[in-house]
């Protein structure tokens, strides 16, 4: 079921080769300095793309607040050229302060500005960074546009320049769902981000998602040519990895999850703790059981979890970094995979799949029935339950508990069927893309 993801593409350039000279111009709102999730995916393009015949040059967000990943930006071409566009409405603070159980006034009143604005918050600096993009375009040497989102602004600051230059190739990046995303529940909200998206889809001449079950609810929603539409996945780079090693040895099962806990996946965490909470009732303590979350977390965590964490069971931790987090991951036993049971947890795949299977531990999934739980399922990497289904998570981790007793837990993946899912093989096609649309 993995192979199939992966189609052909162009070789890298020989050692020695002239360096590219075709540019492509990325638009980013999220780029390292910044350390959210989803600047690993553009970060890791930019890094790779040079190899196979394409310069960046990235027009993204000033990085001021919010949360920094240094070791990001250390990992980018030294010749990079970036163009940063301040945003006025930005927070200032760190959003390390989101991992307070209480957010401030100033945070709950942002939250809810960022609902209320089509497509989203950031709508104010995308239109300043098509302005600044138009001039960088005006010296006449970029082939192709590549526009990569949420926020979904981007892809409008995009459709912006697509309209100005309509010969100049647009490539739209989709990471997640946009218009049918399942908390989008207002009608009126629905039929303007439609109206966005659908404008962006029409524009652009070719449309790239994170995942196929993303791919087909375009196809259906849109009624999008299918030629026109190409799934690259997310995926991991062994390059930032630390080597494959066993787990510390040590008596109690040590159950890690790395990222963010907030929208509808806070609510399928749900399940999981009413069933630590029946372990706890059984006689399980963290003797036995260690639980470790690590990154940003809704606020009604603190209070789902409290009765856990004060037990010890349960560590709420604050975002890390990519390298620490790795570190996290490594020293786990066993790793812990959550997504929502809406469309966007049936459709979507998390980032840390694939991170997860680089690392070569087994994982717990609680994931809907969709396409994270068939590659969890056909990889025999791990466990999946229903993040609602109580019973069978207590179940679940008592079979884990039992496995790490007897020695006998794995999870690790065939190298070759890994391969694919390397960043590097995932920026060859992007590249080939860039390729077509420009040939």
């Amino acid at each position: 079921m993995i192979a199939p993801l992966i189609a052909r593409a162009p070789q890298e350039r020989p050692p020695g080769s002239p360096a590219p000279t075709r540019r492509v111009l990325i638009l980013a709102y999220d780029f390292p300095p910044r350390g959210a999730t989803g600047v690993v995916r553009v970060a890791k393009f930019v890094r790779y793309l040079p190899e196979f015949g394409w310069q960046p040059v990235v027009v993204a967000a000033t990085a001021r607040g919010g949360l920094r990943d240094e070791g990001l930006l250390r990992q980018l071409p030294p010749d990079l050229e970036i163009v940063r566009v301040d945003n006025p409405l930005a927070p200032r603070a760190s959003l390390l302060a989101a991992h307070r159980a209480q957010p401030s006034l100033r945070a709950r009143l942002r939250r809810a500005l960022r609902q209320a604005v089509v497509p989203d918050a950031q709508i104010v600096w995308a239109l300043r960074a098509a302005r600044v993009a138009a001039r960088r375009l005006a010296r006449g040497d970029i082939a192709a546009i590549f526009s990569t989102a949420p926020p979904f602004s981007v892809h409008m600051a995009a459709l912006v320049l697509k309209r100005r230059l309509p010969a100049l190739p647009w490539i739209m990046d989709l990471r997640d769902i946009w218009s049918e995303h399942p908390t989008i529940t207002s009608l009126l909200q629905y039929r303007l981000q439609r109206a966005c998206e659908g404008a962006c889809l029409r524009a652009a001449d070719h449309v790239v998602t994170a995942t196929a079950g993303q791919r087909a609810l375009l196809l259906t929603a849109f009624g999008l040519p299918a030629q026109r539409i190409t799934t690259i996945t997310n995926g991991f780079d062994p390059a930032d990895l630390p080597p494959l090693a066993p787990p510390p040895a040590r008596p109690e099962l040590c159950l890690t999850y790395v990222g963010s806990i907030v929208a509808n996946r806070a609510a399928a965490t749900r399940g999981f703790f009413a069933a630590l909470t029946q372990l706890m009732a059984r006689g399980i303590t963290p003797a036995d059981l260690q639980v470790r979350l690590i990154g940003i977390f809704d606020p009604q965590i603190y209070a789902w979890a409290a009765p856990l964490t004060q037990a010890g069971l349960v560590q709420l931790r604050p975002f890390v970094p990519q390298a620490a987090a790795y570190a996290e991951m490594a020293a786990a036993d066993v790793l812990l995979l959550l997504a929502a049971d809406d469309r966007e947890g049936r459709l979507s795949h998390p980032n840390k799949l694939f991170e997860y299977w680089g690392m070569g531990r087994p994982m717990l999934a609680l994931v809907p029935d969709g396409d994270v739980a068939r590659l969890v399922r056909d990889s025999g990497t791990g466990l999946t339950v229903a993040p609602g289904d109580v019973d069978g998570i207590v179940v679940a981790l008592e079979r884990l508990l039992a496995e790490h007793r007897a020695g006998t837990l794995t999870g690790q993946l065939d190298p070759e069927r890994l391969r694919p899912f390397e960043r590097r093989e995932l920026t060859r096609r992007l590249a080939a893309l860039l390729d077509a649309v420009t040939a």
